[in-house]
C-alpha cells in the first residue's frame, strides 16, 4: 500500500540516435508503471537539433516534461565535462521546480522493476546525512573486488583541476568545493555508481545555496566522470553517500551489464537497476522484453481487479 505522497523529480540524459531514443520511452514506461507520480522528468537530450523527445502517455497526469537540447554543445568531453555540466544544469531546473522530496537520477540502460517511492521515503527518513542513495561504487555484488574501491575519486578531481590554469576563476570555484569536501570527511571513493541513484532535496538546496550550481559550465574542461562529481559534492555541502543496494534495498546496480540475472534481481526486492546492456549472458533485448512481460502481467492484473472491484 502506498505511504508516501512525496514529489519526486526524474533527470534522464539521453544520447544522440533513435536506439537512445527507444531505451528512453522503455525507462519512461517502467518508471510510470512503478511509480506514475513524478512531477517532473528533465531529459537533457545530447542531439543538436530539437526533436521531440517527449513521452506518449508514459508520464502521470500533471507531470511537466522539460527538455534540454544539447546543452553545453561542442564542449567538453560528452561522458565526462560535458556530462557533469549538464547534470548541473539539470539540477538547478529541478531545484527551481521544487520542493521535492528528491530528485531521481537514471540513464537510458537503467529500469524501474518495481515501486521505489516509499522505500526512498524510509531510507531519506532513516539517513538524515544521506544527500545521495544508491550504489556505492560500482556493482551492489559484494564479491566483486571493485566494490567501491575501483575508482580514487578524490585524484580523479585533483588530477583534473591540475590541467586548469591557477588563474581561471572556474578553477578557484570548483578547488573551493573539492577542499571543503576533503574537510568535511571525502577521501575518495565515495559515489554512487551514475546509472540510477537519488539525491535529496536538502542536498540540492545546499548545492543552490552554496553556489555549487550557479557555474556548471565550470566542469566541461575537467575529466572527471559525473557519478565522482556528485559524490564531491555531497560533502561539500556537509552530507555524504548512503549505499542502499543490499537483498530488499532499491538499489541493483553494476557498472556494465546486470549485477545478477533478471530474475534474481526480482528476488533481492530490487527496483532501479542498471545496465541492461553490455551484459555477457544476456542481450539488452531479452532483459527489456522480460522486464516489459512483467510489467504487463502487473498491467493487467491491475486492470483485472478494478473490473471485479
Amino acid at each position: 500500500m502506498r505511504q508516501s505522497n512525496s514529489r519526486f523529480a526524474v533527470i534522464v540524459p539521453i544520447g544522440p540516435g533513435t536506439v537512445e531514443l527507444r531505451r528512453f520511452h522503455d525507462l519512461l514506461d517502467s518508471l510510470s508503471t512503478y511509480e506514475p507520480g513524478a512531477c517532473l522528468c528533465v531529459a537533457i537530450d545530447s542531439e543538436p537539433s530539437e526533436r521531440d523527445v517527449a513521452p506518449r502517455g508514459h508520464l502521470g497526469r500533471g507531470s511537466e516534461f522539460i527538455t534540454l537540447h544539447a546543452p553545453f554543445q561542442d564542449r567538453g568531453e560528452p561522458l565526462m565535462g560535458q556530462l557533469s555540466a549538464s547534470v548541473l544544469l539539470a539540477l538547478r531546473t529541478a531545484h527551481q521546480a521544487g520542493p521535492l522530496e528528491f530528485v531521481l537520477r537514471m540513464d537510458t540502460d537503467a529500469l524501474v522493476i518495481s515501486p521505489f517511492r516509499d522505500a526512498i521515503h524510509a531510507l531519506l527518513a532513516a539517513h538524515p546525512e544521506a544527500g545521495i542513495l544508491g550504489t556505492l561504487g560500482c556493482t551492489c555484488r559484494r564479491e566483486a573486488w571493485y566494490y567501491g574501491i575501483e575508482k580514487d575519486a578524490i585524484s580523479d578531481v585533483f588530477t583534473a583541476l591540475e590541467t586548469t590554469p591557477a588563474s581561471d576563476p572556474a578553477f578557484a570555484r570548483i578547488r573551493e568545493h573539492a577542499h571543503l569536501a576533503v574537510e568535511a570527511g571525502y577521501s575518495g571513493k565515495e559515489y554512487c555508481q551514475g546509472g540510477a541513484y537519488v539525491i535529496s532535496f536538502p542536498m540540492l538546496t545546499r548545492l543552490s545555496t552554496t553556489g555549487c550550481l550557479d557555474h556548471p559550465e565550470d566542469w566541461l574542461p575537467l575529466a572527471v566522470p559525473e557519478d565522482v562529481m556528485m559524490g564531491m559534492y555531497a560533502r561539500t555541502v556537509g552530507l555524504r553517500s548512503v549505499d542502499c543496494s543490499l537483498p530488499g534495498q532499491p538499489f541493483g546496480n553494476h557498472l556494465s551489464g546486470l549485477a545478477y540475472p533478471p530474475g534474481d534481481l526480482v528476488k533481492r526486492g530490487c527496483s532501479l537497476i542498471h545496465s541492461v546492456k553490455g551484459d555477457p549472458e544476456y542481450s539488452e533485448s531479452d532483459i527489456r522484453r522480460y522486464f516489459r512481460e512483467r510489467r504487463q502481467t502487473m498491467d493487467n492484473s491491475a486492470r483485472f481487479t478494478r473490473a471485479g472491484a
